[in-house]
């Protein structure tokens, strides 16, 4: 793992960034939940940390390189976000709260078992989302803005590069699949419906502009974006949910790593 701090241009292009505004709208509700979501899960490695023998050197480094990314994408994705308030969402900010909200309750109330293991959830989920946008989506970034394209290229490439530290963490202090299944169902319904949630809102105010044919035209590409995503993720996730599941296994998707040597080289 590297930790790298590119810098990106995106103020101009948000929020549709992409010719099809329901894809992009999807992935800007995603954006919302990273400054609440990725400082949880560093405050939860920090937590494990503790609790890990000091001989496990690598894993500890691990460690360390992976709450320095989740830092780094978060600063970006609080950029990113405050563009799209400005543009118009400011209804945004209570979203988060609840989720900010929700977050500061798993901590304070539920076990560090449960915390780690929604950790490795959203991690599991994390290199699906990767393997998604490198693979399965170049219509749709046909055209779209290189800035923001390149942003979510860049941290969906971490993710997987840093797929195995929550697994390796939980299974260090715990193991045990039925848990796992748990915290990855649990993170699944959770950002699940947030981003549901999210992602609606900010279809209805872009509809309000819209005639009655444009709606129309709106809903049915939501619509086959959706069955889209479900299609490609669906069987992936079944694959997370196998006892024998392991990240360190999955294939990189297709030019992330070389994405990540030219953000070096820059």
């Amino acid at each position: 793992m590297i930790v790298r701090k590119p810098q990106f241009d995106f103020e101009h292009a948000l929020p549709h960034w992409s010719w099809h505004r329901e894809f992009a709208q999807a992935f800007n509700a995603a954006s919302t939940t990273l400054p609440h979501l990725e400082p949880y899960l560093n405050r939860v490695i920090r937590k494990a940390r503790d609790e890990i023998s000091p001989e496990r050197i690598e894993l500890l480094e691990a460690i360390d390189l992976f709450m320095r990314q989740e830092a780094n994408h978060y600063r970006q994705h609080q950029r990113y976000n405050a563009v799209l308030e400005r543009a118009g969402y400011a209804e945004l900010a209570s979203f988060e709260t609840r989720l900010r909200e929700d977050y500061a309750y798993f901590l304070e109330k539920k076990s560090l078992r449960f915390n780690i293991a929604y950790a490795e959830g959203f991690e599991s989920l994390g290199i699906i989302y990767a393997a998604f946008f490198f693979e399965r989506i170049d219509d749709l970034l046909a055209g779209a803005d290189v800035s923001v394209t390149r942003l979510w290229q860049w941290h969906l490439a971490e993710e997987f590069e840093h797929r195995t530290v929550c697994h390796d963490v939980y299974h260090a202090l715990y193991g045990g699949y039925w848990p796992r299944l748990y915290g990855l169902l649990y993170a699944l319904w959770h950002l699940g419906a947030y981003g549901a949630r999210v992602t609606s809102y900010l279809l209805k105010r872009d509809r309000r502009s819209m005639n009655a044919r444009e709606r129309l035209v709106s809903r049915w590409r939501a619509a086959g974006y959706q069955w889209r995503l479900m299609k490609f993720a669906l069987p992936r996730v079944l694959g997370v949910m196998s006892p024998r599941y392991n990240p360190r296994f999955r294939a990189e998707p297709r030019g992330a790593g070389a994405l990540l040597a030219d953000i070096e080289a820059a």
